[in-house]
């Protein structure tokens, strides 16, 4: 599949692909699965499904590719880029060239990609050189939509306002702890989230989130992790998936890379001792 599968289309309603190229032809309203919103002060019209980037880098470049294409040929058209590793970049830049005008782009300012791995910064020159490759990367002149991470004072925002930076401004919801009060869609009361989020500070818990990466041994941190609770808790196929690993619990530098980064505050370099030690390795 090159660049000119995909071909970009005239009309702005919604289109489908199929995967031998030929007979390309808009989807019908009994055929039409996939609904679009219209943004509230824009003209952009997203498809209420969207596909995520997050750890599909590890399929391979393939999986990624068929990925793509599925979510096209579905009528998906709002693809957010905030991926583990680097691999999805330079796919999704091929698999888009011909369609670019009728996709949306969603790029992480604070993301960066040093060495093939996620890592995030809030330096201002590591972010115009992330944003620069991940533009060259994707084949691509413009940025539809970005993440701002870590604003962490009301300033910040107010000072990417007021210099233009922004058109708009929205936000991501993370139902476990962003929602004031219990409703559909809180899990619990305000208080109950921060205890629990307390609890799992207190007992230096890892949730898999990856924030410290990239780790300067080549430690996947989180999967790291997630094979070692799986395996206490009984599931027979973490060890082979632990073993299969290229870098393990006894390969870790002890750096404090890590350490520093969590948002948990685990100790992660005691952490690798633990699980080297209950597997070996």
């Amino acid at each position: 599949m090159g660049g000119d599968y995909f071909q970009a289309l005239d009309s702005t309603e919604p289109f489908s692909y199929n995967k031998s190229g030929k007979n390309r032809r808009y989807l019908n309203q009994e055929e039409f699965a996939v609904e679009y919103r219209k943004l509230p002060h824009g003209e952009e019209k997203i498809s209420i499904l969207g596909l995520g980037t997050s750890s599909i880098g590890a399929a391979g470049e393939k999986e990624i590719e068929a990925s793509a294409a599925m979510a096209l040929e579905n009528g998906i058209n709002y693809f957010d880029l905030a991926s583990a590793d680097a691999e999805p970049f330079p796919v999704f830049g091929r698999a888009m060239a011909g369609c670019r005008d009728k996709v949306y782009f969603q790029v992480h300012f604070g993301a960066y990609y040093r060495g093939g791995k996620y890592g995030w910064t809030t330096d201002l020159d590591t972010i115009r050189r992330s944003v620069d490759w991940q533009l060259k990367t994707l084949k691509t002149d413009y940025i539809d939509f970005g993440f701002l991470h870590c604003l962490d004072e009301e300033q910040d925002l107010a000072h990417a306002m007021k210099d233009g930076i922004l058109d708009m401004v929205m936000f991501s919801i993370n139902p476990a702890y962003d929602y004031r009060d219990e409703s559909e869609y809180a899990a619990g009361s305000a208080d109950e989230r921060m205890s629990l989020y307390r609890r799992c500070e207190a007992e230096g818990a890892c949730v898999y989130c990856n924030h410290c990466q990239p780790c300067p041994g080549g430690l996947d941190v989180g999967l790291i992790n997630k094979y070692y609770d799986l395996a206490l808790a009984g599931d027979v196929l973490a060890r082979n998936h632990y073993a299969n690993l290229e870098k393990k619990a006894g390969d870790c530098l002890r750096c404090g890379h890590c350490d520093a980064r969590c948002p948990f505050h685990v100790r992660q370099g005691e952490r690798m001792d633990v699980i080297r030690s209950y597997f070996g390795e």
